[in-house]
């Protein structure tokens, strides 16, 4: 393609004719390719085939059909921009210290905050206190660890647990009796071990904890705190680790082992790490899985790989997921983490492929931008990254703690079986 884009508003013949070229090249690219495309990859790599049979699932399909995009430096800044800026799916993407909530998932996050009767100007007279547990969602004969502890002036405080209970919560608001519980004192903190098997083995969804603490004479203060369990009656499947791993198309695909016990619409995340325990990449599978034992393709996007610059092998980790229930509550029935870790082949990497994600979504996008630049309208889209800025890593819509009256929105539908 001759010329810049640029030079648009120098005729509206010429745009025209750009324009037309552009809407060409992303018809090829989504045009479904036909016969057998050989796996990426440099030459004299060997490549493993899938398992047999290979398990369906969402193809990471890379939009490296030809004719393809122009070249990336001859469309327009902000377009160059949008696509620099989403080289990845949102299925898979780079792993970074930054992802706590997917480096640590299912921790919680509360932290200290002040008891509003103690608030004044005198900083050194406020009393913050922390009630938290060890997790946010548990499955099955899982026991909840709570701890609870105050401070004054960044000095421990010590707190009387006048009383604490658990009570089940559903759609219309709290459920049932409370279930006492105790606390004991534990150094500067106070901490509950609360069995949840025994006494909400028919519940599903959320539970309240709450305790009332004294933490000077006659000032008292109360704390609450949910978690969300699924009852064994209620867990939908099992995870069986890390079965395979093979190079497709340029792509890491990973075999998770399932053996689902309810069919429906599945959520599989993992994290997959270096030889140095540092985070590289994760991968997301959505879709519908039949009942019985197979496997599910986590598949890292070649590129991701790629850029990163780090070869294998790999450690698997903290495999997990969920069974999506649409339009009920809860919205979900977890499944027990996968434990262990699960260590990939060598794979060099030249193997992975370089090709940057393009969607249907994404190129729609670029389709209105261009139509936009042929009416005169400038491309001055915030949120991008600055020219010459590389973009941040694009983690998943991952998991989201869902409460009463906030349920999760619900994620899209793909269809695939084990």
């Amino acid at each position: 393609m001759g010329g810049s884009p640029r030079r648009a508003a120098r005729g509206r013949a010429w745009a025209g004719l750009f324009f037309a070229a552009i809407l060409l090249a992303l018809a090829w690219a989504l045009w479904p390719a036909s016969g057998t495309k050989e796996p990426g990859g440099a030459a004299g790599v060997d490549v493993a085939a899938p398992p047999d049979p290979p398990a369906p699932g969402p193809a990471l399909k890379p939009a490296a059909a030809e004719p393809k995009l122009p070249p990336l430096e001859e469309l327009p800044e902000p377009i160059q921009r949008y696509l620099a800026a989403t080289p990845y799916p949102s299925t898979s993407g780079r792993l970074s210290e930054q992802h706590g909530d997917l480096l640590r998932p299912n921790l919680r996050h509360e932290r200290p905050h002040p008891i509003p009767d103690t608030l004044s100007d005198d900083p050194s007279g406020v009393v913050s206190v922390l009630f938290t547990a060890d997790h946010w969602h548990y499955e099955g004969p899982a026991t909840v660890e709570a701890r609870l502890a105050a401070t004054r002036g960044g000095k421990p405080v010590p707190v009387e647990v006048l009383g604490a209970h658990a009570i089940r919560e559903g759609r219309g608001g709290l459920e049932g009796q409370p279930v006492p519980f105790e606390f004991s004192e534990h150094g500067d903190e106070q901490r509950a071990a609360i069995p949840l098997q025994r006494s909400f083995d028919d519940h599903h969804g959320p539970i309240l904890l709450w305790v009332q603490l004294q933490y000077a004479p006659g000032r008292v203060h109360s704390e609450e705190l949910r978690i969300f369990y699924t009852p064994e009656s209620r867990i939908p499947g099992r995870l069986t680790g890390l079965v395979s791993d093979t190079l497709v198309e340029g792509n890491l695909v990973l075999q998770a082992g399932i053996e689902v016990f309810e069919p429906g619409f599945y959520r599989i995340d993992a994290n997959l790490y270096d030889a140095a325990a540092q985070p590289v990449a994760f991968a997301t599978f959505k879709g519908d899985l039949d009942a019985g034992s197979g496997v599910v393709p986590l598949e890292v996007y070649g590129k991701v790989l790629h850029d990163a610059g780090i070869p294998g092998p790999f450690t698997v980790r903290q495999i997990r997921g969920y069974r999506f229930l649409e339009g009920r509550y809860p919205d979900r029935e977890q499944l027990p983490p996968s434990g262990g870790e699960h260590v990939t082949r060598a794979w060099p990497v030249s193997a992975f492929g370089d090709e940057a994600w393009v969607d249907e979504h994404e190129l729609h996008v670029v389709e209105l931008m261009l139509e936009d630049l042929e009416r005169g309208i400038a491309l001055d889209l915030p949120g991008l990254p600055a020219p010459g800025e590389q973009p941040g890593p694009r983690p998943p819509d991952d998991d989201v703690e869902v409460t009463p009256n906030e349920p999760e929105e619900g994620s899209e539908s793909v269809t695939s079986a084990p």
